[in-house]
């Protein structure tokens, strides 16, 4: 999400836009739509304070079948964002500020946070569904599957 410092208001004001994370497409997985955005900027002179949602849909693949799914993520962060002379981007020397953006470029991107956020928030092993049976192996047609013949000998410890 990109802002327009020139353009955002003294005290409350609301952006919404879609936006497509282009910086950051090959680290994420193929999107099944528009991530959608919402910021709630509160500004006071040279600093913004920003409660920002975002929305959108994922291709992921499951870990256990291996077929593709659409994924809903959502998410909200909190930014404080503070002008400053000749410095723009991530704030690494002030804790209590996350970006800083200069006075002489307007354009305020916060896609670096958005793309944080959706990182954390994509599961590890995705899953189509919570009861997944995996690929099949196969079986017979009386509906059992065919059992490893590794695995016989534990089948005589259960029936003891």
């Amino acid at each position: 999400m990109i802002l327009d410092s020139d353009k955002i208001p003294e005290g409350h004001s609301v952006v919404s836009q879609a936006i497509d994370l282009a910086a950051f497409k090959e680290d994420l997985p193929p999107f099944s739509g528009p991530i959608s955005c919402e910021a709630a900027i509160d500004r006071s002179g040279g600093t913004l304070y920003i409660q920002l949602r975002f929305g959108g849909r994922f291709k992921l693949e499951c870990s256990r079948c291996l077929e593709s799914f659409d994924f809903p993520i959502e998410g909200q962060v909190r930014l404080s964002v503070r002008e400053e002379a000749g410095k723009s981007g991530p704030a690494l020397d002030d804790e209590s500020v996350d970006f800083f953006y200069d006075t002489r470029h307007h354009e305020i991107d916060l896609s670096p946070a958005i793309y944080e956020e959706i990182m954390t928030a994509l599961p590890m092993k995705p899953l189509c569904r919570e009861n997944c049976p995996g690929i099949e192996t196969g079986g017979d047609h009386t509906g059992e599957q065919a059992v490893d013949p590794r695995w016989e000998a534990l089948k005589k410890l259960h029936r003891r």
